[in-house]
């Protein structure tokens, strides 16, 4: 029994792809701006440089706890503002959800978007 491939160059796998990349792209040049502004900001704020591996036992705890938790949560919401605005002019150019985004969207967001 023969299986059905699909074509690499069919609409729907494209799409896909170009969201992808999109979306990765964004994300990866938010995290690459938020950790440099990051670091000057450590930098700024305590005079000294970012730490480099803060479970290391040279780092004090609080200056460990400080970086996972301004560094975790400033990436956290680079990679969300990225994906967003990349969602935002995905649907402006296309006029639809990215792919995969179609799931977790209310009718109401489906509506804006074809309207």
């Amino acid at each position: 029994m023969a299986k059905k491939s699909k074509k690499p160059d069919q609409p729907k796998s494209k799409g896909k792809k170009t969201w992808k990349m999109l979306g990765t792209t964004s994300a990866l040049v938010a995290g690459i701006a938020t950790t440099k502004a990051l670091d000057a900001t450590w930098k700024t704020a305590t005079g000294k440089k970012p730490p480099t591996s803060p479970e290391s036992p040279e780092i004090g705890n609080r200056e460990a706890l400080a970086w996972a938790a301004l560094s975790g949560l400033a990436m956290g919401v680079a990679k969300m503002y990225a994906t967003r605005r990349a969602a935002n002019y995905w649907v402006k150019s296309f006029g639809t959800l990215p792919p995969g985004m179609n799931k977790g969207a209310t009718k109401e967001t489906k509506k804006k978007v074809t309207s």
